[in-house]
């Protein structure tokens, strides 16, 4: 079986999209399956055991050969990887182009969505759909409902496929990551980290008015995009893209992380503090992962905020006891080992089906 993932590398990229996607393409490569990669963007780096397939647009800068030279370079790319399987992930132009390349060619497509908005068929305002153009939601649209199998990380995301398309093969997968061992809760450091893509549904404000709130406590952000963190209170330092073991360093001693996104897939920011013992205080918390676990706070508001900030910075003890438990919960839910096993089984499947 051979399986092509058809996104952007996160060493070019770095989103969560990105990462999930190489993350499983490793895993899967450990376990001696063929991957290849789809990508427009050329990565610095080799790797190894990974098939690499450029979509370059030759035509990049003539404006009116564009569209058609994107188009016309991804399907030559997808061809040339020749695989069985293609997962391609994260709403988009390319969700339409990848499934109707995998139609013509009798091709196994599978899409994973990344946000609870993936599942917003209606492409109504208040799910951002506002910022896409018609053919990208044309587009989009027929890919969705045209692929094999649909992967959500979350029952929330799950069920609004499922009430829109009940008759699609609709499955969950958690995200997995690679967890490390550790002989217990690392040293923290007193401050509280953010980080993000600097894009609106993330709210960077809020974090600003957050630590305005809260000046006797640090607060570290990071993150990559164009957000203006001038008037950022002074307890508040924006330390700018991090990536690597910068950023393991920075989840290993912090207090707690501060998630202020508007929506979100499942984040992987929970997973990775949960590895380092890091409580999480979120305004969006999937299923009530959470709040029921109890692996920090559920938040609604700034003052909410403040107080659930306040209660973790202040109390040792209670910290511990969700580092404790968020950690526990990221070893028993979110192992890539057994994550990859799930989506092997699903891709058998498929390709016996097919």
């Amino acid at each position: 079986m051979k399986v092509c993932f058809v996104s952007e590398l996160p060493h070019v990229h770095k989103g969560g999209v990105q990462l999930q996607c190489y993350l499983l393409a490793t895993a899967l490569k450990k376990r001696r399956r063929e991957v290849h990669y789809v990508c427009r963007q050329k990565p610095n780096a080799e790797f190894q055991g990974i098939n690499i397939h450029i979509a370059s647009n030759k035509f990049q800068s003539i404006k009116g050969l564009r569209a058609v030279s994107n188009i016309l370079s991804l399907i030559r790319a997808l061809e040339k990887a020749n695989c069985d399987i293609y997962f391609q992930s994260g709403a988009g132009f390319d969700t339409g182009l990848v499934a109707a390349y995998c139609k013509w060619s009798n091709k196994i497509f599978v899409y994973r969505a990344a946000l609870l908005w993936d599942a917003d068929l209606s492409f109504s305002r208040e799910c951002g759909w506002h910022s896409f153009k018609k053919t990208t939601k044309l587009s989009y649209h027929f890919g969705v409902t045209n692929a094999d199998a649909i992967v959500c990380n979350s029952e929330t995301i799950a069920n609004k496929f499922r009430k829109q398309l009940p008759n699609k093969k609709i499955v969950m997968i958690r995200n997995g990551y690679p967890i490390r061992k550790l002989e217990g809760p690392p040293e923290k450091k007193g401050y509280v980290l953010w980080a993000s893509r600097l894009t609106w549904y993330k709210r960077p404000g809020l974090l600003i008015e957050i630590a305005k709130r809260l000046p006797n406590y640090r607060f570290i952000a990071v993150g990559r995009g164009d957000y203006d963190f001038s008037r950022a209170p002074r307890n508040l330092h924006f330390l700018g893209f991090k990536n690597g073991e910068e950023l393991y360093d920075l989840f290993k001693h912090a207090n707690l992380f501060l998630n202020t996104s508007l929506v979100e897939g499942f984040p992987n920011t929970l997973i990775e503090s949960g590895i380092y013992y890091t409580p999480y205080v979120t305004f969006y918390d999937p299923e009530n992962i959470v709040k029921n676990y109890q692996l920090g706070f559920q938040i609604r508001s700034i003052d909410e905020a403040v107080q659930a900030i306040s209660e973790l910075m202040e109390n040792p003890s209670l910290r511990r006891k969700m580092g404790i438990n968020i950690r526990k919960y990221v070893e028993e839910n979110h192992d890539i080992d057994n994550i990859v096993t799930e989506y092997e089984t699903l891709f058998d499947e498929l390709t016996k089906r097919a």
